[in-house]
């Protein structure tokens, strides 16, 4: 039977921004066989009525892993492989891969990986619009929808049970206070003073997310408050994560795969954007507010790290609460 190999071998968001590319390919192959390798555990996602296969690889693998992984897709024998990231590690793997029909991105010599290219008008796009157009290019087309995660009910009932007692009729925010590098973090005193502010007007305590390393951060800011304005959840798998952020009436994060995860749940996105390209990968709706400094000509630098770091220092957290009141104002009526 036909086989496919599809890649992106990045973090939560961008595969999040994958899946409706995910669906028109099944949807245009609806009998074939599909592979996705990805970074594990981000795998878990892909929702599971799609019947795609995972391939899931550590962040930095080693040139021993990377080596066995070229030889278990040659075992494949794939059909066709559609190379959604392009850095130079998937080019390689493509090359090696020898399945006869690549598609890939034309970016410099990595282009050289694959049969036919697309070389994207806009590469900084809107990532689903940007994948669909990939796949536009070699005529397999269908409509970008939304997400549409799928959470089992397992993880479900196991946030609702952790969040019975704890919604109390008031909104409940959710915080995400981490960065995958310092320039996109937003100051954790901003996020202390934020979540006594919330608590000032909304009378709701606020419940601080976490992932693998990220525990001790989390402790030490809810240590900073005290129990009455803050709490945090124990360990959670990636789907479970996805369920309890569904039981939230809103989120606060910086640019991250949470936030992505909470846009696909369809939960109000409070997203801070600094260094990084707000209309590739922003949360896209009505329920959204997005927020950047309003005054840098710096902003979407891509550094990871800055000296001046004014982008999310400035940002401070009563122009936060503010805008929020102006976007929701039915959770701030007056006391």
């Amino acid at each position: 039977m036909p086989g496919n190999l599809v890649i992106r071998l990045k973090g939560m968001g961008d595969i999040i921004h994958l899946i409706p590319a995910l669906r028109v390919l099944r949807h245009n192959f609806p009998s074939e066989d599909f592979f996705f390798l990805c970074q594990k555990p981000f795998g878990q996602i892909v929702p599971s009525s799609l019947k795609i296969n995972l391939i899931e690889v550590g962040k930095k693998p080693s040139t021993l892993e990377t080596l066995r992984l070229i030889k278990f897709i040659r075992s494949k024998r794939f059909d066709r492989l559609f190379d959604f990231f392009g850095n130079p590690r998937t080019a390689i793997i493509s090359l090696f891969s020898a399945i006869p029909w690549r598609a890939g991105f034309d970016y410099r010599v990595r282009k050289y990986a694959y049969h036919t290219v697309f070389r994207p008008p806009d590469s900084n796009k809107y990532l689903p619009e940007l994948f669909r157009e990939f796949l536009e290019f070699f005529k397999i087309e269908g409509p970008v929808k939304s997400p549409e995660l799928q959470i089992e009910e397992s993880a479900m009932l196991k946030a609702s049970d952790f969040f019975l007692g704890k919604k109390t009729g008031k909104p409940l925010l959710g915080v995400n206070p981490h960065a995958t590098y310092p320039s996109k973090a937003w100051p954790i005193k901003h996020f202390e003073n934020f979540i006594r502010l919330w608590h000032d007007n909304t009378g709701e305590r606020t419940i601080v997310f976490w992932g693998p390393g990220e525990q001790p951060a989390a402790q030490r800011l809810i240590e900073s408050l005290s129990p009455a304005l803050a709490f945090t959840h124990p360990p959670l798998a990636l789907r479970e994560l996805a369920a309890f952020i569904s039981k939230l009436d809103v989120f606060l994060t910086t640019d991250s795969g949470p936030m992505n995860l909470a846009w696909a749940m369809g939960i109000p996105t409070v997203a801070l954007f600094g260094p990084t390209t707000r209309r590739a990968v922003s949360p896209r709706g009505p329920n959204h507010l997005v927020l950047f400094h309003p005054n840098l000509s710096c902003l979407e630098c891509h550094k990871e790290v800055c000296k001046d770091g004014r982008c999310m220092s400035e940002i401070s957290p009563h122009w936060v609460l503010q805008r929020m009141t102006e976007k929701f104002p039915q959770w701030f009526s007056p006391k």
